[in-house]
């Protein structure tokens, strides 16, 4: 089927690019935060390893600056004991070493800060100045993407944008180290060099942690072609079949299945994507519906799972927050004890794994999902191009018995291997472990986090082996057979992979532009305490949806949102369900982001066209992120009982699904080519 553009959508965008320039940005708000930002990573590095008194000295320092950077010295924390304390003391005696800070604006793009302890090293950070430019990129990428209806093009014009702009507005210029970078990036693989100047898309391929992952991606899509090509796949099917019955039970198995996958998103996204389609598919389950899914219990699940590659990630984070939040009354003294007491207020994370299930007990879709599941269940195509070339093999040979071992026994090794792996590694360092203790579960995803991206490279090229192997040895498939079909399946995520590539790349141009603060700008601080939490939920839906990272918006945002609700507030409630707002919003966001790299890999596991699960996706995220800041954000700051709000939240999406939601009707046979 033949995508067009839709021209009106591309002249709202372009309306959208020009009324940009027009946007309110507080350059004070934007010089504050980004001088804040810049402090806390100068005061990481300088005087390394030193804690106690210091005289603070602000030569040349503009008096506008001074409160800003004394607050980020106060709050500069430090680990001592498996506890945070605050790093410097603040004196005014002459013998204290002095901490000489001195902020600059040498120019109209550019913001810089030199720090020093005593006569020590001189520690330099810079910043680009954000400004309306700043949101260039991002919104380049959202209009072509909706108005031509090609991610590919529309990702990479937004890098290629982002990279004029910080190359001084020369796009030939850009362009040619953009180029010249990814040949040297090349040439550094077969050892012939590399590039002085490496552009955007050269550092996303020259990132050991994307290669890794783009790594287990292809590996692992290779081995459930590999296991759908000897009857795996079918076999799990017909074992699953008594489960599910019919469409919503088939549902509710697909749900579960991603809930049971909680340790990893990226896991979660392509496993339960690429196993649960053939079952989805035999109940005449739309891929739309199957992307949502796959999407809906992934991120919400690692993000809250306590025994996940994102808990260390997140209690790094709150570590960080200690300093800036010691004056709040009854905080936790751990970023790990913080993250329980945040758990409760997770209030997105929770109502989108709840409207998954309500949606498969309802049998009741809204909007574009309506129509999608109306074409599957009425005989049409799953898909909505009705193709089947792009998607992973998922049709056993001819003649081959489906049995369900040759497919939990290889999936099944890849996640045993992963969760074994993570316990060696993270253990390694460890005097001792207890399974039962929160603490040492916390301790071992710390240790390993950073290898998690080569653990799942390495446990899905073994599990890819033993696959082959399996197919090899009992004679379902040649050895040349079997490597074909793991090819084919590789081959299908060609374009995911160019999604993948760009979608980094647009972070990092983001990143240096400064488009997070830019957004944050356009708000202010001056809000009063029970709508904290809200706005900082909307703030990071809209960075994560922007920018396409849920990571990087908790990261940009949590520094902010802290002080901000401790200052303004100083109530612990507000506190707690300001940071939950943050890192909820940012999952929020980045649902519905068509440039987010899980929403790309779900679509490409579950076999949907990206921007059919996009738009299918976003009625479902509205409503949870509805609920979830109606009762939740606003209903318990404002003194709404903790059970209320969750009671008030899933009834709220209840009833909006029996009101508005409709029933798909009952599955017909496919019409041919179905």
């Amino acid at each position: 089927m033949e995508i067009k553009p839709s021209y009106p959508a591309l002249f709202v965008g372009l309306l959208l690019l020009v009324g940009a320039a027009f946007l309110p940005i507080d350059r004070d708000v934007v010089r504050r935060h980004t001088l804040d930002g810049m402090a806390r990573d100068a005061l990481g590095a300088v005087g390394e390893g030193v804690v106690g008194p210091v005289r603070l000295d602000f030569t040349d320092t503009a008096a506008a600056d001074v409160a800003t950077l004394t607050a980020a010295v106060r709050g500069a924390t430090v680990e001592v004991d498996d506890r945070r304390q605050p790093r410097f003391e603040v004196v005014e005696r002459a013998d204290a070493p002095p901490l000489t800070l001195s902020s600059a604006a040498p120019d109209d793009d550019r913001l810089t800060l030199t720090a020093r302890l005593g006569e020590g090293e001189v520690v330099e950070r810079g910043a680009r100045w954000a400004t309306w430019t700043s949101l260039l990129p991002p919104l380049v990428a959202l209009v072509l993407a909706i108005g031509l209806r090609r991610v590919v093009p529309a990702l990479f014009m937004a890098v290629f944008v982002g990279a004029t702009l910080l190359h001084g507005g020369n796009p030939l210029w850009a362009l040619w180290v953009e180029i010249s970078s990814l040949f040297g990036a090349l040439g550094a693989v077969v050892g012939v060099g590399a590039s002085d100047s490496p552009g955007y898309l050269a550092a996303v391929l020259a990132d050991s942690f994307n290669l890794q992952i783009l790594g287990f991606t292809f590996a692992l899509v290779g081995l459930v072609a590999v296991v759908s090509r000897m009857g795996g796949t079918r076999g799990l099917v017909n074992a699953l079949a008594p489960l599910a019955r019919g469409p919503r039970s088939a549902q509710a198995v697909t749900a579960g299945m991603g809930a049971a996958v909680f340790f990893d998103d990226y896991a979660n996204t392509v496993v339960i994507g690429t196993t649960a389609r053939s079952l989805t598919d035999e109940h005449r389950l739309s891929r739309e519906k199957l992307a949502y899914i796959v999407d809906s219990t992934s991120a919400p699940v690692a993000g809250i799972a306590i025994v996940s590659t994102w808990i260390g990630y997140e209690v790094g984070l709150f570590d960080d927050l200690l300093g800036t939040l010691s004056a709040v009354p009854g905080m936790p003294g751990s970023g790990y004890e913080l993250f329980f007491s945040v758990l409760p207020l997770r209030f997105y994370c929770l109502f989108a794994l709840a409207l998954v299930f309500i949606g498969a007990i309802t049998g009741r879709d809204l909007g574009p999902m309506l129509a999608a599941e109306r074409r599957a269940r009425a005989g049409g195509p799953l898909s909505p191009a009705g193709a089947v070339e792009g998607e992973p093999t998922s049709i056993e040979k001819p003649g081959v018995t489906p049995r369900a071992i040759n497919a939990i026994v290889p999936i099944g090794a890849v996640l045993g291997a992963t969760l074994a792996w993570l316990l060696i590694a993270g253990t390694a360092p460890m005097a001792r472990f207890s399974p039962l203790s929160l603490t040492d579960w916390k301790q071992v995803f710390d240790n390993a986090g950073g290898d998690i991206a080569l653990i799942l490279l390495v446990t899905a090229l073994g599990g890819s082996v033993l696959a082959i192997g399996m197919a090899v040895a009992q004679r379902l498939l040649g050895l040349r057979e079997a490597v074909g079909a793991y090819g084919d399946g590789m081959r299908t995520l060609a374009e995911a992979a160019a999604v993948l590539i760009a979608a980094w790349g647009i972070k990092a141009v983001c990143d240096d532009l400064g488009t997070g603060l830019a957004i944050i700008a356009l708000i202010g601080d001056g809000l009063p305490p029970l709508w904290i939490p809200l706005t900082v939920f909307v703030l990071s839906g809209a960075i994560a949806f922007s920018t396409g990272t849920s990571w990087g918006t908790m990261a940009l945002v949590l520094p902010i949102a802290a002080p901000l609700s401790a200052t303004l507030s100083g109530d612990p409630l507000i506190v707690l369900a300001s940071l939950g707002a943050v890192l909820d919003g940012a999952i929020w966001g980045d649902h519905c982001s068509p440039i987010s790299d899980t929403t790309v890999l779900s679509s490409t596991a579950s076999g949907c066209p990206h921007l059919a699960h996009v738009r299918t996706q976003i009625p479902y995220a509205t409503l949870a992120m509805g609920a979830a800041g109606l009762w939740g954000y606003v209903g318990v700051s404002g003194g709404l009982p903790l059970w209320a709000a969750y009671g008030l939240g899933l009834v709220t999406m209840v009833g909006v699904m029996l009101v508005f939601g409709r029933s798909a009707g009952p599955v017909k046979a496919a019409a041919p080519g179905g």
